[in-house]
């Protein structure tokens, strides 16, 4: 290797090093009016949150197993639960046996026309029509 390639391969170690830390430290910021949004930028007056995790490695690992062990329970449940439905046969009265299809009405259906209102010359067309308020409970 040349003197150049060294210094090159040591500039990128050099900075991959550096900037990891802050790379795995993103700030997040609380934001909105009642502070239920969050955002990896400065708002306005939005608050930094600590969202680093505070668990040890062996608390992650416990998670990540217990995680793991859950979703095998669920396969295996979900397993039985196919196999057991594929054993059942259907019956006469089950839902799952095929329902014949409905008859065709033989008669049309009749259209029906809105009827029309005659407009009450005492009204103003203009106002809208009452509102029913609730009293007080008895």
């Amino acid at each position: 290797m040349t003197r150049r390639q060294i210094s090159r391969v040591l500039y990128m170690l050099l900075f991959a090093v550096l900037t990891a830390p802050a790379a795995a430290q993103t700030p997040v910021y609380r934001c909105g009016p009642n502070g239920n949004e969050y955002s990896s930028t400065p708002c306005p007056g939005g608050k930094a949150v600590d969202a680093a995790d505070p668990r040890s490695a062996e608390q992650r690992r416990q998670t990540q197993d217990a995680a793991r062990r859950d979703a095998e329970a669920a396969d295996k449940l979900a397993a039985e639960r196919r196999q057991r439905e594929a054993a059942r046969k259907p019956t006469a009265g089950s839902l799952s046996a095929a329902a014949p299809a409905p008859a065709k009405a033989a008669s049309k259906p009749q259209s029906k026309k809105p009827k029309k209102r005659k407009a009450n010359a005492n009204v103003d067309p203009n106002l809208t029509p009452p509102v029913r308020v609730p009293g007080p409970a008895r």
